[in-house]
């Protein structure tokens, strides 16, 4: 099994100040310009390549402890008879010895490391 594993980071939660008007026929949707904001979220995310399947998780923080409970999520969640190749990008929260332990204490885990993708 290969799983696509990336995070988005530093996702704003933002409450409208009024409400959202929806989308009509010829109308866009429109909202206020002013917001509260509510912090942020990171959200880290695994797709099986196969199946289509998203494993997700949301934290307030994006440290290697965080990255580290996703992959314990990731075991709870592959059946332990699948070898799984994990798909990461040169992220520090990847390359910590924490995580570099948890490679070694599940062998039928194996990571590839692949340059962030850069658009434009």
């Amino acid at each position: 099994m290969v799983i696509c594993v990336d995070e988005k980071t530093a996702v704003q939660a933002l409450d409208r100040t009024q409400p959202v008007l929806p989308l009509l026929p010829h109308t866009p949707e429109r909202m206020s310009h002013d917001y509260v904001r509510h912090g942020t979220i990171d959200l880290f995310a695994a797709l099986n390549l196969t199946s289509g399947m998203v494993i997700h998780q949301l934290t307030a923080r994006h440290r290697a402890i965080e990255f580290k409970k996703f992959l314990d999520l990731l075991d709870r969640n592959i059946p332990a008879e699948l070898k799984v190749h994990v798909v990461l990008d040169n992220s520090s929260t990847h390359k910590t010895p924490a995580i570099g332990r948890w490679l070694v204490r599940h062998p039928a885990s194996s990571s590839t490391s692949r340059p962030p993708h850069r658009a434009g």
